[in-house]
């Protein structure tokens, strides 16, 4: 059962790193997914950096059973509070390897 609830929980992260934008902007989301090989890129829109920050939706993503999820919310978080002091102010982020092992980069860009 454990290794089930982290699975389900990377998964959510995943596809928090692909769906992020259609949660607070809807339609008029201006995300960029770039798939990689082994992971996905993802490039907020200023709007979807505001609405991150002022939401804190890393804290939601922090609070999953998987071992990736603290640390991935908390860098969200910082970044999308860096970014959005500036008008064009945006996150982008990686999210690589298996859902059980997923590691990444995250990029604060005024």
């Amino acid at each position: 059962m454990r290794v089930v609830r982290k699975l389900a929980a990377g998964a959510i992260i995943a596809a928090a790193a692909s769906g992020l934008a259609m949660l607070g902007a809807g339609s008029a989301s201006a995300v960029g997914v770039t798939p990689l090989p082994g992971g996905v890129q993802v490039d907020l829109s200023p709007g979807d950096t505001q609405w991150v920050h002022q939401t804190h939706f890393g804290q939601t993503i922090g609070v999953l059973p998987h071992p990736s999820a603290a640390s991935f919310g908390q860098a969200l978080d910082s970044a999308a509070t860096l970014s959005s002091q500036y008008p064009d102010g945006r996150v982008v982020f990686t999210v690589y390897g298996p859902v059980d092992q997923l590691n990444g980069t995250m990029l604060a860009l005024k």
